[in-house]
């Protein structure tokens, strides 16, 4: 009995810590996008009410459903495509060798990768650096736009970046177990390598990529070091907008900042609901 409970009682202390943190910040947000923040302790909706008629917060609502929505699908795709070149090469030593190719941006903390896209893509930076010194573009302004823009592609490049060897990690295990054997068996029927990877592997991938893509949509809309460092002054995503509230407002407006969080909060949540519910 003892040794079947031994390691969810010593993992038991670090779970409550995290709940306690992770339930608590909502808890205590809710409560002050209620007006319950102790400077009055007086319930309204009225922060609801006022973010919902605000022009600013549906730029940045939209903005970050751009954002995380385009981000999730080319990190899924090109993760997807990562794994069927694992999965054709069959090598477990150059396979192994790629894999950890594969997971170097998983080494850097998203702020060093804001960084380094900025440094990498900026209209001064070492990419039309480069062009330039080849001729292939007469001035540094020639180069497009791709950081600090109001699209948000240089926040996209860096969560595709960031996340699509978080796809392939969580997708690995899954061709690791496809044995040899069951691709000889689909040759007897006449399947080839591609036939054989879209009816028998891809169905198996389906579930985790689910999960992953969720995971990435999840945290690309609450994150916000690279949205605060590649994002531009108007619109900004929510969580930048919020900060700036917070931070930057009267007490009177943290209220409000509460609200936003929460309310993107709650579309994650419904979203989830829906996600998972899909069959």
């Amino acid at each position: 009995m003892w040794s079947k409970s031994k390691p969810y009682l010593l993992v038991f202390p670090a779970l409550m810590f995290v709940i306690l943190l992770f339930f608590g910040g909502i808890l205590e947000g809710l409560m002050q996008s209620v007006g319950l923040n102790g400077l009055g302790n007086s319930f309204t909706l009225k922060f609801y009410q006022q973010i919902i008629t605000s022009k600013e917060f549906w730029e940045s609502f939209f903005l970050t459903a751009r954002i995380s929505v385009i981000s999730t699908m080319i990190s899924s795709f090109l993760g997807m495509g990562m794994i069927f070149f694992l999965f054709r090469m069959r090598n477990k030593k150059k396979t192994l060798l790629i894999q950890r190719l594969f997971q170097i941006p998983m080494l850097f903390p998203y702020l060093v990768a804001a960084y380094f896209i900025f440094f990498m893509l900026g209209q001064s930076g070492w990419v039309p650096r480069v062009l330039l010194h080849m001729g292939l573009i007469e001035k540094m302004g020639d180069f497009p736009v791709l950081v600090n823009d109001s699209f948000g592609w240089g926040i996209i490049i860096t969560y595709v970046w960031k996340t699509t060897p978080f796809v392939v990690l969580m997708l690995y295990p899954v061709i690791l177990k496809v044995h040899d054997s069951w691709i000889e068996v689909g040759r007897v029927f006449g399947a080839n390598f591609f036939d054989f990877f879209r009816n028998i592997v891809f169905p198996l991938l389906l579930s985790p990529l689910k999960i992953s893509a969720f995971i990435i949509l999840s945290y690309t809309s609450l994150a916000f070091e690279v949205p605060y460092l590649l994002g531009v002054t108007y619109p900004k995503t929510i969580s930048v907008y919020s900060y700036e509230i917070y931070m930057n407002g009267n007490l009177t407006d943290r209220p409000k900042a509460m609200a936003m969080n929460i309310i993107l909060t709650v579309v994650i949540l419904l979203f989830s609901k829906l996600w998972t519910s899909k069959k």
